[in-house]
């Protein structure tokens, strides 16, 4: 007689078959018919979280640094919902995430005082993802996943979702009925760049743009790092001698220390960025989508005068913010291929006069790291966040650690001292500014990386949000290393308080709250430091006790990073509409308890940012 399989069953069986290997969710009891069906499923790993928005963000966690596709399953209404800042994320960073979600039969749920069922669950997620659906029958299962699976990965990569009603769960099919192909032998299922070739004709005008530019620049995103082109565009910058920079997405795809980077990502550099982004006339911008974390390439930050050419494999990226002079649809390394093709057969070298260009650019760049070793050693009542994140760095070096940093400042101070990490290395929800994304996208990253050290850097503030995946890395006993750059502040804000609004503080301080015995609550090991030679020591006792660990580090929440008023210049452009210029003076004075070296640099850095007049900076 043929055997009957229920829709959980038949559900397991096509995620299963198809490589899904990993399986992020928040148990319920509703979802217990398809937990069951999937831990069934040889080689199938369900990972329980304790928030349905950490769940989906973990998946991203592990979908990025394992480079393999992975699910999220979460039961109806209010569950389903929470999974939507973690799916956002993933459509922002352009992540393959499968979702996955019950969902109501479209019947009346009048005993609870209210039809719950009247919301169009599925719209939701139309707006943030690829490709979504919901299922009407068991025999549709199968080639819903499959188009599900193919929809995540084709040209822009991102998120898929399915609306799974709740009756189909128990409900039985002959097996015969269904179309259920055996697990083959394809253990888990990896993702696969999508090797496009540009158009021949586009590859010749961008090849002539950079043969005819006078002071050229390469600007890396982050699908450099999903072509798997790092090598290629080395191998591109170092044969044409051309000045690179990266935005935080592309952050890795150059050493920090190559004599050909600018530094730290986007405008994090600092005044070289700067100066680069003015001068240069052609930009060669590969993979990156120009958000505001980059200045969205447009003026006063960059030079009107610009001309882009831009790569991407989506063609709705291709002019979004910036209006490239040569568009190319294309694959990053196969396009890297082309143009090196063709500037090879015409014989061309790098010119002679582009390297008062190069040194122009490194004398800057040298000139501002001696600037942020000085700054991070100003002492202060507490530890320096510049000095923090100079000694973080080169133990994530040293140890070979996965690091994950989140946060508003913490980023960007991280950023401005950046150690030279692998593109494989660093990760950072940045996409959707998905602020607390850090602790769940770390236990996604350690289980991709299980005989790696993850070494997660995060703020205070965006540490509260998922405190509760504490319990998760302690049931899962994950080698996190959790540093809190604890300031005691939401800074980022706090800092433009302080800088633009004469001190007027409005819910930005975070005082009062005791870090150690919360998480040693959560049964973890954890200590507090307020000097910097102390951050070292407390490091190599988490080493020592191999399992989880947290250390919470007292700094000044009276540091700004100087990148901030940059990002003040983009990102908060509806305030700084409003900045009154005495207001701003006034600022300053109110400050200058913190060094008029300090003040006046500030002060120099937003003039010369806003009238668009190159920066200098002296070695002292």
């Amino acid at each position: 007689m043929p055997k009957n399989v229920s829709g959980a069953q038949i559900l397991a069986h096509c995620l299963a078959s198809q490589g899904i290997r990993m399986v992020f969710s928040v148990p319920t009891p509703r979802l217990n018919p398809l937990i069951e069906a999937l831990e069934d499923q040889e080689g199938v790993r369900l990972i329980r979280a304790r928030n349905e928005t950490a769940a989906a963000l973990m998946a991203e966690g592990y979908i990025r640094r394992a480079r393999l596709q992975a699910a999220v399953l979460t039961d109806a209404h209010g569950r389903a919902l929470s999974q939507v800042c973690g799916v956002t994320n993933a459509w922002a960073d352009k992540i393959p995430l499968v979702s996955l979600s019950l969902c109501g039969d479209d019947a009346p749920d009048w005993n609870k005082g209210v039809d719950r069922y009247r919301h169009d669950q599925r719209a939701a997620f139309q707006t943030v993802t690829r490709w979504n659906t919901r299922l009407t029958d068991l025999e549709s299962i199968p080639a819903a996943i499959d188009k599900a699976l193919k929809e995540s990965c084709i040209h822009k990569m991102g998120p898929v979702h399915i609306d799974i009603p709740m009756s189909l769960m128990n409900a039985t099919v002959s097996e015969a009925s269904v179309n259920l192909t055996q697990p083959g032998k394809q253990s888990e299922r990896p993702i696969k760049p999508l090797r496009l070739t540009g158009e021949a004709q586009s590859v010749a005008a961008a090849a002539l743009l950079i043969k005819q530019a006078r002071k050229p620049l390469v600007f890396c995103g982050g699908g450099v790092k999903v072509s798997d082109a790092c090598p290629e565009l080395r191998a591109f910058i170092e044969t044409y001698r051309i000045p690179v920079a990266t935005s935080m997405g592309g952050m890795g795809c150059v050493p920090i220390s190559h004599p050909l980077c600018l530094g730290g990502p986007s405008y994090t550099a600092g005044e070289v960025f700067h100066v680069a982004i003015k001068e240069a006339d052609v930009v060669l911008a590969l993979g990156a989508a120009f958000s505001g974390l980059d200045g969205f390439g447009l003026p006063p930050l960059w030079s009107g005068a610009i001309r882009f050419i831009h790569v991407d494999i989506d063609p709705l990226q291709l002019g979004l913010n910036v209006q490239p002079a040569v568009a190319i649809q294309g694959d990053i390394k196969t396009v890297l291929n082309q143009l090196g093709t063709v500037l090879v057969g015409e014989k061309f070298e790098s010119p002679p006069e582009w390297a008062p260009w190069r040194l122009k650019l490194a004398d800057l760049k040298q000139a501002r790291a001696l600037r942020l070793d000085k700054d991070a050693e100003a002492e202060g009542r507490l530890i320096h966040q510049g000095k923090l994140a100079k000694v973080v760095g080169p133990l994530a070096v040293k140890d070979d650690l996965i690091v994950v940093v989140d946060g508003g400042n913490t980023p960007l101070y991280l950023a401005m001292y950046a150690p030279d990490l692998g593109p494989d290395q660093l990760f950072f929800p940045f996409g959707m500014a998905a602020l607390g994304g850090g602790l769940p996208y770390a236990i996604g990253t350690q289980l991709a990386s299980p005989n790696k050290r993850v070494l997660l850097v995060t703020g205070d503030g965006s540490f509260l949000y998922n405190i509760q995946e504490l319990e998760t890395i302690k049931r899962l006993n994950l080698p996190i290393t959790i540093i809190i750059n604890n300031d005691h502040a939401w800074n980022m804000i706090r800092a433009m308080q302080n800088s633009f609004f004469a001190q007027k503080f409005v819910g930005t301080d975070l005082d009062g709250i005791e870090y150690v015995p919360i998480v040693k609550g959560f049964g973890l090991p954890a200590e507090q430091v307020r000097l910097p030679e102390e951050i070292l020591p407390a490091y190599e006792r988490t080493r020592a006790q191999e399992g989880p660990a947290m250390i919470e580090c007292l700094t000044d929440k009276d540091n700004t990073p100087d990148s901030l008023l940059s990002f003040a210049l983009v990102e908060f452009e509806g305030a700084m509409r409003y900045l009154s210029p005495l207001k701003f003076l006034q600022s300053l004075w109110l400050m200058r308890n913190l060094g008029i070296h300090r003040n006046l640099y500030q002060l120099s850095y937003v003039i010369k940012a806003l009238l668009r007049i190159n920066p200098r900076v002296r070695r002292s």
